[in-house]
Protein backbone atom coordinates (compact mmCIF):
# COMPACT_ATOMS: atom_id res chain seq x y z
CA UNK A 1 0.00 0.00 0.00
CA UNK A 2 1.35 3.76 -0.61
CA UNK A 3 -0.07 7.20 -1.39
CA UNK A 4 1.52 9.82 -3.50
CA UNK A 5 2.16 13.39 -2.94
CA UNK A 6 0.78 15.64 -5.41
CA UNK A 7 1.84 19.06 -3.66
CA UNK A 8 4.14 18.63 0.28
CA UNK A 9 2.64 21.39 2.10
CA UNK A 10 5.02 23.54 4.16
CA UNK A 11 7.84 21.85 6.05
CA UNK A 12 6.05 17.63 5.85
CA UNK A 13 7.73 15.31 7.15
CA UNK A 14 7.42 11.84 8.60
CA UNK A 15 7.58 11.74 12.44
CA UNK A 16 7.02 9.55 15.51
CA UNK A 17 7.40 10.48 18.84
CA UNK A 18 10.97 10.56 19.03
CA UNK A 19 14.52 8.48 19.06
CA UNK A 20 14.80 8.52 22.50
CA UNK A 21 17.98 6.92 24.67
CA UNK A 22 20.41 8.39 22.26
CA UNK A 23 21.09 12.06 23.15
CA UNK A 24 23.99 11.16 25.89
CA UNK A 25 25.63 10.28 21.94
CA UNK A 26 24.76 13.20 20.46
CA UNK A 27 21.51 12.37 18.39
CA UNK A 28 18.63 14.22 19.38
CA UNK A 29 15.36 12.75 20.24
CA UNK A 30 13.11 14.71 17.55
CA UNK A 31 9.38 13.71 16.59
CA UNK A 32 6.17 15.27 16.60
CA UNK A 33 6.53 18.67 17.98
CA UNK A 34 2.72 18.31 19.53
CA UNK A 35 2.80 14.82 20.74
CA UNK A 36 -0.88 14.59 21.96
CA UNK A 37 -2.37 15.45 18.36
CA UNK A 38 0.31 13.39 16.45
CA UNK A 39 -1.14 10.51 18.98
CA UNK A 40 -4.92 11.27 18.75
CA UNK A 41 -4.23 10.51 15.12
CA UNK A 42 -3.07 7.27 15.15
CA UNK A 43 -5.89 6.63 17.31
CA UNK A 44 -8.83 7.66 15.19
CA UNK A 45 -6.89 4.73 12.83
CA UNK A 46 -6.13 2.00 14.73
CA UNK A 47 -2.61 2.78 15.16
CA UNK A 48 -0.10 2.42 18.33
CA UNK A 49 0.97 5.89 19.81
CA UNK A 50 4.31 5.53 18.30
CA UNK A 51 3.22 4.87 14.61
CA UNK A 52 5.02 7.03 11.91
CA UNK A 53 2.93 9.63 10.14
CA UNK A 54 2.94 12.66 8.44
CA UNK A 55 3.33 16.23 10.28
CA UNK A 56 3.04 19.55 8.67
CA UNK A 57 3.47 23.01 9.65
CA UNK A 58 0.59 26.05 8.11
CA UNK A 59 0.21 24.64 4.93
CA UNK A 60 -1.21 20.79 4.57
CA UNK A 61 -0.11 18.22 1.64
CA UNK A 62 -2.30 17.37 -1.72
CA UNK A 63 -2.35 13.54 -1.43
CA UNK A 64 -3.28 10.91 -3.80
CA UNK A 65 -4.44 7.70 -2.78
CA UNK A 66 -3.67 4.41 -4.45
CA UNK A 67 -5.55 2.32 -2.20
CA UNK A 68 -8.29 2.23 -0.33
CA UNK A 69 -6.83 3.64 2.70
CA UNK A 70 -8.29 5.08 6.11
CA UNK A 71 -7.12 8.53 7.58
CA UNK A 72 -7.51 11.05 10.20
CA UNK A 73 -5.89 14.54 10.46
CA UNK A 74 -6.02 16.24 13.77
CA UNK A 75 -3.81 19.10 14.96
CA UNK A 76 -4.43 22.29 13.94
CA UNK A 77 -7.34 23.32 12.22
CA UNK A 78 -8.10 22.82 8.62
CA UNK A 79 -10.55 22.60 6.09
CA UNK A 80 -9.89 19.92 4.33
CA UNK A 81 -11.46 18.19 1.45
CA UNK A 82 -11.13 14.73 -0.49
CA UNK A 83 -12.36 15.45 -3.97
CA UNK A 84 -13.90 18.19 -3.67
CA UNK A 85 -15.70 17.30 -0.86
CA UNK A 86 -15.55 18.97 2.56
CA UNK A 87 -14.72 16.18 5.53
CA UNK A 88 -14.79 16.46 9.51
CA UNK A 89 -10.90 16.26 10.97
CA UNK A 90 -10.75 14.21 14.45
CA UNK A 91 -12.43 10.98 13.04
CA UNK A 92 -11.59 8.23 10.46
CA UNK A 93 -11.96 8.80 7.40
CA UNK A 94 -11.94 5.87 3.96
CA UNK A 95 -10.16 7.19 1.18
CA UNK A 96 -10.97 4.94 -2.16
CA UNK A 97 -8.44 4.74 -4.71
CA UNK A 98 -7.50 7.32 -6.84
CA UNK A 99 -9.65 9.66 -4.43
CA UNK A 100 -7.59 13.08 -3.78
CA UNK A 101 -7.11 14.59 -0.53
CA UNK A 102 -6.44 18.27 -0.19
CA UNK A 103 -5.87 19.70 3.16
CA UNK A 104 -5.29 23.40 2.43
CA UNK A 105 -4.14 25.63 5.03
CA UNK A 106 -4.70 25.91 8.65
CA UNK A 107 -6.43 28.79 10.39
CA UNK A 108 -5.56 28.42 13.80
CA UNK A 109 -2.22 26.52 15.29
CA UNK A 110 0.34 25.99 13.19
CA UNK A 111 1.28 21.92 13.18
CA UNK A 112 -0.97 19.41 11.70
CA UNK A 113 -1.08 15.32 11.63
CA UNK A 114 -1.74 12.92 9.02
CA UNK A 115 -2.46 9.18 9.89
CA UNK A 116 -2.54 6.55 7.82
CA UNK A 117 -3.94 2.83 9.68
CA UNK A 118 -0.55 0.49 9.39
CA UNK A 119 1.33 3.32 9.56
CA UNK A 120 4.13 5.27 7.29
CA UNK A 121 6.22 2.26 6.68
CA UNK A 122 9.74 4.00 6.14
CA UNK A 123 13.25 2.29 7.58
CA UNK A 124 13.46 2.98 11.06
CA UNK A 125 16.96 4.24 12.07
CA UNK A 126 17.92 4.28 15.97
CA UNK A 127 14.65 2.82 16.68
CA UNK A 128 12.23 5.66 15.01
CA UNK A 129 11.13 6.39 11.89
CA UNK A 130 11.25 10.50 12.76
CA UNK A 131 12.88 12.64 10.43
CA UNK A 132 16.70 14.27 11.39
CA UNK A 133 16.94 16.99 8.75
CA UNK A 134 20.20 18.60 9.83
CA UNK A 135 21.47 14.35 10.09
CA UNK A 136 19.73 13.82 6.57
CA UNK A 137 18.95 10.40 8.17
CA UNK A 138 15.39 8.83 9.59
CA UNK A 139 11.83 9.53 7.72
CA UNK A 140 11.54 9.41 4.06
CA UNK A 141 15.29 9.92 3.06
CA UNK A 142 16.34 11.85 5.20
CA UNK A 143 14.44 15.07 4.30
CA UNK A 144 11.40 17.10 3.70
CA UNK A 145 9.01 15.45 1.97
CA UNK A 146 8.81 16.80 -2.19
CA UNK A 147 6.34 16.23 -5.15
CA UNK A 148 5.77 13.15 -6.48
CA UNK A 149 7.06 11.25 -2.98
CA UNK A 150 5.59 7.54 -3.10
CA UNK A 151 5.11 7.37 1.05
CA UNK A 152 4.89 3.75 1.78
CA UNK A 153 2.01 2.30 4.02
CA UNK A 154 1.77 -0.67 6.49
CA UNK A 155 -0.54 -3.33 7.15
CA UNK A 156 -3.92 -2.23 9.29
CA UNK A 157 -4.45 -3.75 12.28
CA UNK A 158 -7.85 -6.72 11.85
CA UNK A 159 -9.81 -4.03 13.50
CA UNK A 160 -9.36 -1.68 11.13
CA UNK A 161 -9.37 -4.22 7.99
CA UNK A 162 -12.91 -4.62 9.24
CA UNK A 163 -13.77 -1.35 8.91
CA UNK A 164 -12.40 -0.43 5.81
CA UNK A 165 -14.62 -2.90 4.25
CA UNK A 166 -17.76 -0.66 4.32
CA UNK A 167 -16.73 2.01 6.79
CA UNK A 168 -20.63 4.56 5.89
CA UNK A 169 -19.28 7.07 3.27
CA UNK A 170 -21.74 9.87 5.34
CA UNK A 171 -20.65 11.67 8.12
CA UNK A 172 -23.33 11.58 10.96
CA UNK A 173 -21.62 14.89 13.06
CA UNK A 174 -18.89 12.83 15.67
CA UNK A 175 -15.05 13.76 16.42
CA UNK A 176 -12.73 13.92 18.80
CA UNK A 177 -10.75 16.83 19.70
CA UNK A 178 -8.35 18.16 22.34
CA UNK A 179 -10.63 20.88 22.74
CA UNK A 180 -8.32 23.37 22.60
CA UNK A 181 -8.17 27.13 21.63
CA UNK A 182 -4.90 28.60 19.78
CA UNK A 183 -6.10 31.99 19.38
CA UNK A 184 -5.00 35.25 21.80
CA UNK A 185 -1.70 35.44 23.74
CA UNK A 186 -0.71 32.15 25.68
CA UNK A 187 0.57 31.69 29.37
CA UNK A 188 3.21 29.29 29.09
CA UNK A 189 3.91 28.02 32.54
CA UNK A 190 7.91 27.59 34.17
CA UNK A 191 9.68 25.76 35.81
CA UNK A 192 12.93 28.20 37.68
CA UNK A 193 16.59 26.61 36.40
CA UNK A 194 19.53 26.32 38.58
CA UNK A 195 20.68 29.07 37.34
CA UNK A 196 17.11 31.53 37.96
CA UNK A 197 19.41 33.11 40.71
CA UNK A 198 22.18 34.14 38.66
CA UNK A 199 19.82 36.52 36.87
CA UNK A 200 19.41 40.14 37.71
CA UNK A 201 16.12 40.83 39.99
CA UNK A 202 14.98 42.86 37.09
CA UNK A 203 15.16 40.36 34.81
CA UNK A 204 13.63 37.66 36.87
CA UNK A 205 10.24 40.26 37.59
CA UNK A 206 10.47 41.31 33.86
CA UNK A 207 10.39 37.57 32.85
CA UNK A 208 7.45 36.89 34.61
CA UNK A 209 5.29 40.02 33.58
CA UNK A 210 6.50 40.93 30.23
CA UNK A 211 4.92 39.82 27.08
CA UNK A 212 7.16 37.89 24.27
CA UNK A 213 6.33 37.44 20.78
CA UNK A 214 8.00 34.02 18.50
CA UNK A 215 9.88 36.04 16.09
CA UNK A 216 9.63 34.89 12.12
CA UNK A 217 13.90 33.31 12.94
CA UNK A 218 12.12 30.06 14.74
CA UNK A 219 11.71 26.80 13.75
CA UNK A 220 11.27 23.29 14.92
CA UNK A 221 15.00 23.43 16.92
CA UNK A 222 14.13 26.59 18.59
CA UNK A 223 11.78 29.81 19.52
CA UNK A 224 13.50 33.04 19.24
CA UNK A 225 11.49 35.58 21.13
CA UNK A 226 11.33 39.26 20.95
CA UNK A 227 10.67 41.32 24.35
CA UNK A 228 12.93 42.93 27.36
CA UNK A 229 15.92 41.41 27.76
CA UNK A 230 17.25 39.29 30.12
CA UNK A 231 20.42 39.70 31.91
CA UNK A 232 23.17 38.22 34.78
CA UNK A 233 23.96 39.90 37.93
CA UNK A 234 27.65 39.20 36.17
CA UNK A 235 29.02 37.23 33.41
CA UNK A 236 29.32 33.38 33.89
CA UNK A 237 31.43 30.97 31.73
CA UNK A 238 29.76 27.93 31.25
CA UNK A 239 30.87 24.32 30.16
CA UNK A 240 27.86 23.14 27.84
CA UNK A 241 25.28 21.03 29.51
CA UNK A 242 22.54 18.64 28.69
CA UNK A 243 19.19 20.70 27.39
CA UNK A 244 16.05 19.18 26.93
CA UNK A 245 12.49 20.20 24.98
CA UNK A 246 11.41 23.48 26.69
CA UNK A 247 14.71 24.29 27.65
CA UNK A 248 14.81 28.77 27.41
CA UNK A 249 18.36 29.96 26.98
CA UNK A 250 19.28 33.78 27.09
CA UNK A 251 22.17 34.34 25.09
CA UNK A 252 24.79 37.75 25.89
CA UNK A 253 22.01 39.51 23.46
CA UNK A 254 19.03 39.14 26.08
CA UNK A 255 16.37 37.63 24.25
CA UNK A 256 15.57 34.37 25.30
CA UNK A 257 15.30 31.11 23.04
CA UNK A 258 13.19 28.46 24.40
CA UNK A 259 14.77 25.14 22.95
CA UNK A 260 11.91 22.85 20.39
CA UNK A 261 12.03 19.54 19.18
CA UNK A 262 14.79 19.27 17.19
CA UNK A 263 17.26 21.46 20.20
CA UNK A 264 20.73 20.31 20.34
CA UNK A 265 21.49 17.71 22.87
CA UNK A 266 23.99 20.42 24.88
CA UNK A 267 23.93 23.43 25.36
CA UNK A 268 26.42 26.63 27.18
CA UNK A 269 24.27 29.26 27.55
CA UNK A 270 22.71 29.91 30.67
CA UNK A 271 19.02 28.96 31.55
CA UNK A 272 16.34 30.33 33.60
CA UNK A 273 13.57 28.53 33.11
CA UNK A 274 12.26 25.24 31.53
CA UNK A 275 8.76 24.89 30.14
CA UNK A 276 6.56 22.83 31.83
CA UNK A 277 5.86 19.54 30.07
CA UNK A 278 2.20 19.84 30.34
CA UNK A 279 2.55 23.27 28.00
CA UNK A 280 4.81 21.84 25.10
CA UNK A 281 2.30 20.74 22.87
CA UNK A 282 0.35 24.05 23.05
CA UNK A 283 3.64 26.26 22.76
CA UNK A 284 4.31 24.03 19.71
CA UNK A 285 1.51 25.59 17.87
CA UNK A 286 2.48 28.95 18.13
CA UNK A 287 3.24 30.53 14.95
CA UNK A 288 5.25 33.45 14.48
CA UNK A 289 4.12 36.79 15.51
CA UNK A 290 2.20 34.93 18.81
CA UNK A 291 2.22 36.26 22.19
CA UNK A 292 3.23 34.50 25.23
CA UNK A 293 3.69 34.90 28.80
CA UNK A 294 5.78 33.05 31.69
CA UNK A 295 3.90 31.82 34.97
CA UNK A 296 6.63 30.35 37.24
CA UNK A 297 4.96 27.18 39.16
CA UNK A 298 7.12 24.52 41.23
CA UNK A 299 8.30 21.17 40.44
CA UNK A 300 5.57 19.62 42.12
CA UNK A 301 2.96 21.18 40.07
CA UNK A 302 4.36 20.54 36.85
CA UNK A 303 4.22 17.04 37.67
CA UNK A 304 0.68 17.27 38.78
CA UNK A 305 0.08 19.17 35.36
CA UNK A 306 1.26 16.46 33.36
CA UNK A 307 -0.03 13.71 34.98
CA UNK A 308 -3.41 15.06 34.81
CA UNK A 309 -2.98 15.62 30.84
CA UNK A 310 -2.24 12.10 30.34
CA UNK A 311 -5.25 10.94 32.25
CA UNK A 312 -7.28 12.80 29.89
CA UNK A 313 -5.55 11.94 26.75
CA UNK A 314 -5.84 7.62 28.35
CA UNK A 315 -9.90 8.51 28.55
CA UNK A 316 -9.63 10.17 24.92
CA UNK A 317 -7.96 6.94 24.20
CA UNK A 318 -10.76 4.70 25.25
CA UNK A 319 -13.42 6.72 23.66
CA UNK A 320 -11.79 6.50 20.94
CA UNK A 321 -11.15 2.82 21.05
CA UNK A 322 -14.70 2.12 21.73
CA UNK A 323 -15.92 4.33 18.95
CA UNK A 324 -13.66 1.84 16.54
CA UNK A 325 -14.74 -1.03 17.82
CA UNK A 326 -18.60 0.07 17.83
CA UNK A 327 -18.24 0.94 14.36
CA UNK A 328 -16.71 -2.40 13.84
CA UNK A 329 -19.49 -3.93 15.35
CA UNK A 330 -22.06 -2.49 13.32
CA UNK A 331 -20.54 -2.98 9.98
CA UNK A 332 -20.26 -6.76 10.96
CA UNK A 333 -24.06 -6.88 11.64
CA UNK A 334 -25.00 -4.63 8.53
CA UNK A 335 -22.64 -7.70 6.61
CA UNK A 336 -24.43 -10.53 8.35
CA UNK A 337 -28.03 -9.25 7.37
CA UNK A 338 -26.78 -9.09 3.62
Amino acid sequence: MAFTLIRPGVASSVQDLGRCGYQKYGIIVGGVMDPPSARLANWLVGNPDDAALIEFSFLGPSILFEDQTLFALTGGHCRPKLDGISITPGRPLLARAGQILTIGGLTAGCRGYFAVAGGIDVPEWFGSRSTYIRAGVGGYGGRMLQPHDRIPVGRPVPLVQKLMVCLPDTEDGWFFSLRRSYRGAKTIRVIADGLWDRFTEESRRTFQEAEYTVTTASDRMGYRLDGPELHLEKPLEMYSEAVTNGSIQVPRGGHPIILMTDHQSTGGYPRIAQVASADLPILAQLPPQSRLRFRLISISEAERLLVAQEKRLMHLRLSVVRKLEKLASDTFDLNKKD
